[in-house]
C-alpha cells in the first residue's frame, strides 16, 4: 500500500497550525457554485485561538519574571534595612559600653580616694585585679541581663552613685555589650624613650623581656637579638637622630631608606603599639608575641620619675617572670602560688604604704643590689601599686551586626585652670 505524500504543516507567524476542516458543499439551489471553504473565503478561527494562547502564556511568563524580581528586590532591601538598623544599634551599644566602663573606672577612683582620706597614714594608693572596674569584664550586658547588672551594682555599691532609672533603661536595649577593661600600666611604656632620663630603665625592661629563654630562642630564629631590637625601638622613638651602636646600624635611618618608598625614623612618640610594625626587624610574628606586654600610654611631655613604672598588682605573670629571673628555679612554686592568689582572689601583691622592694623580695625572690651606673635605679623602681590608664574594649552586638570599640582612658584629677570637668581623659578611640 502506497504511503500518502508528506505534507508540510500550515504555519502562521512561524508557528504550525492545524488544517481547517473542509466545509461541506452547499446544496442551496440559489447558488450555482459550490463553496469549498477556501482560505480566501473566511478567516481561520482555530489558528487565531492558538496564537492567542501562546501570547497569553508569554505575557504570564513575563509577569511572573517581573513579580519574582520585585519579590527578590524587596527581600534584598529589607535585609539591607535590617542590617543598617542592627549596625546602628550595635554602634550605640558599643558607645554605651564605653560610658558604662567610664562609670566603673570613676566609681573605683572615687572609692580609692575615699579610702585614702579615711587612712591618711597610707598616703599612697593601690589598685589591682579585685577592683570595681573588673567586675563586669566578659559579661554580656543588655536587656536580657539587666537584672544581673542590677545585682552587681548592689553588691559592689555602685547603685549608691547610679540612678535606678539606668537599669530600667537597660531593659529596653535590643542587643548586648561586652566590656573588657585591662590595666595599661601593666605593660612596658616604650613612649617613655622620647623623654631623656626615662629611656634607660625602659631599655633594661625590654632587654629583660626579650631575654626570657623561650623569647630569646624565638628572636634568634628571626636572626635578631633582644638588645638590637630594644635599641631599634629606642632609635625610632627618641628625638635625636643619632643611632645607638647596639641597634646594629650606624645611621638610624639606614634600614628605612632601603624601603620603597623611602622612610625615616619617626623621632616622636608612637600613636599606638601597632606602629611598632614599622620598626626594623619587628615583623607580624614578633608583634603577636610581644605586643601584649608593651604600650604607648600614657605619654606625658613633662618629665615624671614614675612614668616608666609598671603596676605590680596587674602585670602579667609572664612579664614578671621575665623581669625577675630569680622567680624561676627554686622559687617557681613560691612565685606561682603568690601570682595565683593575686589572679584568682583579686588580692594585691603590694598594699598601700608597703615597701615595693620588700614585696618583690618576699614574693618574687628579688635579691636587690642591681642598681645601674646611670641613675642608681634598681628593678624595685620599675614598679608602682596604682594605675591611672586603662585599655577598654567593648563588643556591641545586635542581631547579626557586631561593632568593636577600643579606647584608652586615663583617670585624672580635674584641673579648673584647664576647664576640665571630667575625672577622665580619652587618649585613644577607635570604632570598627
Amino acid at each position: 500500500m502506497a504511503r500518502p505524500p508528506f505534507k508540510l504543516p500550515r504555519t502562521r507567524w512561524g508557528f504550525p497550525i492545524a488544517d481547517a476542516a473542509a466545509p461541506k458543499a452547499s446544496t442551496d439551489a440559489s447558488h450555482d457554485i459550490v463553496c469549498d471553504g477556501a482560505d480566501s473565503a473566511t478567516p481561520n478561527r482555530d489558528g487565531q485561538r492558538g496564537i492567542a494562547l501562546i501570547i497569553a502564556i508569554m505575557i504570564i511568563s513575563v509577569m511572573m519574571l517581573f513579580t519574582s524580581d520585585l519579590i527578590l528586590s524587596s527581600q534584598v532591601n529589607l535585609t539591607l534595612a535590617t542590617h543598617t538598623k542592627d549596625n546602628l544599634k550595635a554602634e550605640y551599644m558599643a558607645k554605651s559600653g564605653l560610658n558604662l566602663a567610664n562609670l566603673l573606672l570613676m566609681a573605683d577612683f572615687a572609692y580609692t580616694l575615699f579610702q585614702a582620706q579615711q587612712n591618711p597614714a597610707n598616703a599612697d594608693l593601690a589598685s589591682g585585679l579585685g577592683d570595681i572596674w573588673t567586675v563586669l569584664n566578659g559579661i554580656p550586658i543588655g536587656g536580657e541581663t539587666a537584672e544581673m547588672t542590677a545585682a552587681f551594682s548592689e553588691q559592689f555599691g555602685i547603685n549608691a552613685i547610679n540612678d535606678s532609672a539606668v537599669i530600667d533603661s537597660l531593659k529596653l536595649f535590643d542587643g548586648t555589650m561586652t566590656i573588657n577593661i585591662t590595666d595599661e600600666s601593666s605593660k612596658i611604656n616604650v613612649n617613655d624613650c622620647y623623654q631623656n632620663g626615662r629611656c634607660t630603665q625602659v631599655l633594661l625592661m625590654l632587654e629583660a623581656l626579650f631575654s626570657c629563654p623561650a623569647e630569646k630562642a624565638f628572636l634568634e630564629s628571626k636572626k635578631v637579638t633582644g638588645k638590637e631590637l630594644a635599641y631599634r625601638i629606642k632609635d625610632y622613638i627618641d628625638p635625636d637622630k643619632v643611632a645607638d651602636g647596639a641597634s646594629g646600624f650606624s645611621d638610624e635611618n639606614e634600614p628605612y631608606q632601603k624601603r620603597t618608598p623611602r622612610q625615616m625614623a619617626k623621632n616622636a612618640p608612637l600613636d599606638s603599639v601597632s606602629e611598632l610594625r614599622v620598626v626594623e626587624g619587628w615583623d607580624a610574628d614578633i608583634h603577636a608575641v610581644f605586643s601584649p606586654y608593651i604600650t604607648g600610654f600614657p605619654y606625658a611631655k613633662i618629665r615624671g620619675d614614675d612614668k616608666f613604672q609598671i603596676n605590680i598588682n596587674t602585670a602579667s605573670r609572664g612579664l614578671l617572670q621575665c623581669l625577675f629571673p630569680e622567680s624561676r628555679g627554686d622559687c617557681t612554686e613560691k612565685v606561682a602560688l603568690a601570682l595565683k592568689k593575686r589572679d584568682e582572689d583579686g588580692t594585691n601583691l603590694g598594699q598601700p604604704g608597703e615597701n615595693t622592694a620588700a614585696v618583690l623580695r618576699n614574693l618574687l625572690c628579688y635579691s636587690g643590689g642591681d642598681s645601674t651606673a646611670h641613675d642608681g635605679a634598681t628593678r624595685a623602681d620599675w614598679f608602682k601599686k596604682f594605675s591611672t590608664t586603662f585599655h577598654v574594649e567593648i563588643d556591641g552586638v545586635t542581631g547579626g551586626s557586631v561593632k568593636k570599640l577600643t579606647a584608652v582612658v586615663e583617670r585624672i584629677m580635674p584641673d579648673a585652670k584647664k576647664n576640665e570637668k571630667n575625672a577622665y581623659r580619652v587618649l585613644y578611640w577607635k570604632l570598627i
